[in-house]
């Protein structure tokens, strides 16, 4: 079903709205440009969909790289310190994934499965 809040939202963020149920019958324009027709916003559906996967996946990287930032303390890693964790490479290759999708986010991520943490005894 087209969000037409969604689309309103993300591709007339200047003009002013109101929208009463679901469809486009509830479609109050309040702005001073023209209104847009039904057809234009259901032709708008594809790319807001898009668009809000894409802020979806930015969003969640951006978790995952805050989430994992400890592990790239220099002293995590440094043997003279007990326990030290053995696998930062591994961290470091995971992290570098997330933050290509957190600066280029795509609609469909394939999100890679994070490392095990592995301690030194």
């Amino acid at each position: 079903m087209i969000d037409y809040t969604q689309i309103l939202t993300v591709n007339y963020p200047n003009d002013s709205w109101s929208l009463n149920g679901e469809t486009y019958e509830g479609l109050d324009w309040t702005s001073q440009s023209p209104k847009p027709t039904q057809e234009e916003l259901d032709a708008l559906w594809p790319s807001t969909q898009e668009y809000e996967a894409k802020k979806l996946c930015k969003q969640q990287a951006q978790e995952i790289l805050y989430k994992t930032d400890w592990t790239t303390i220099p002293d995590v890693a440094d043997p003279a310190y007990t326990p030290y964790l053995m696998n930062q490479t591994e961290f470091k290759q995971y992290r570098a994934i997330i933050r290509d999708l957190a600066v280029n986010p795509v609609a469909d991520p394939v999100w890679p499965t994070q490392p095990t943490e592995q301690w030194s005894s």
